[in-house]
């Protein structure tokens, strides 16, 4: 529910959190149509260009697009399209750790400067129980997937419009007691932001806070705790969120002192080994 004082919906207070540094870094993104996001294609630049031919992924589709245009967005596409090697000449770029989806998602940023994912026209919980809950986990993933796809070709303006996307829809999303899908989203995405993307970028870091407003409930699921185990740096950020001030967690005080303060009990019992 949204906090009273605020309106915010993610288990803490804008108002006592807005001076913090991480509070800031993790929880504010600039808008989709700011000019750190806004691509506007010039098509008389690339329209006469002729093309060249994308081979995605392991079974190497084939997708066509202008060739002048991938050159102009990111320096390492053009790297591929204009050299001397059989490739350059041969007009093809062989892409096959990345996926049809986000090529498409790419492609279509590129021609008209905003993309949409499938979830995207879905709407908004309402918080009604007879109304199905739509999943919001499918389109987080693939604002993620463009993200390391932006990073690893050197795209910081499609890199800066994906994290905004992400940012907005992750915002009102809950995670509900005893709703695994919601649970493995998380952890799908988490566990896919920490293996694609430096774990200091926006996207990391906010996850780990998002978690750590759950983290009671997160606690005791097996794939929360899988996802733990084989993450250490998503670990060491969300101790330093349930630690430190840069989220309230979605767990009781009295949770939150019993995960980060040793017991009275803890301390009678080294003193009787001692």
């Amino acid at each position: 529910m949204p906090c009273t004082h605020c309106g915010n919906y993610c288990g803490y207070c804008v108002d006592d959190y807005q001076q913090a540094d991480d509070y800031q870094q993790v929880s504010s993104k600039p808008a989709a149509d700011s000019a750190t996001t806004k691509h506007s294609p010039k098509y008389k630049d690339f329209l006469f260009g002729g093309n060249v031919t994308l081979y995605v992924g392991p079974k190497r589709k084939r997708m066509e697009i202008h060739k002048k245009l991938p050159a102009s967005i990111s320096p390492e596409l053009d790297k591929h399209v204009n050299n001397n090697m059989r490739e350059g000449i041969e007009g093809k770029i062989y892409l096959p750790e990345e996926g049809e989806e986000v090529l498409t998602l790419f492609t279509e940023w590129a021609y008209t400067g905003d993309y949409a994912s499938k979830n995207d026209t879905l709407p908004a919980n309402t918080g009604n129980p007879k109304e199905p809950k739509h999943d919001p986990w499918p389109s987080l993933h693939k604002h993620l997937q463009l993200c390391a796809f932006a990073d690893k070709f050197n795209v910081p303006i499609l890199k800066h419009l994906a994290e905004s996307k992400f940012h907005t829809e992750i915002g009102p999303v809950t995670i509900e007691p005893n709703c695994s899908r919601d649970v493995s989203g998380l952890s799908l995405v988490i566990g896919y932001a920490y293996d694609n993307l430096p774990s200091s970028d926006w996207a990391p870091k906010r996850l780990a806070l998002y978690a750590a407003w759950y983290l009671e409930l997160l606690r005791e699921t097996t794939s929360f705790n899988d996802l733990v185990l084989s993450q250490p740096d998503f670990l060491k950020e969300l101790l330093r969120n349930v630690n430190g001030q840069g989220a309230t967690s979605m767990a009781s005080p009295k949770y939150t002192q019993k995960a980060t303060t040793p017991s009275k009990h803890h301390h009678k019992q080294q003193r009787r080994r001692k």
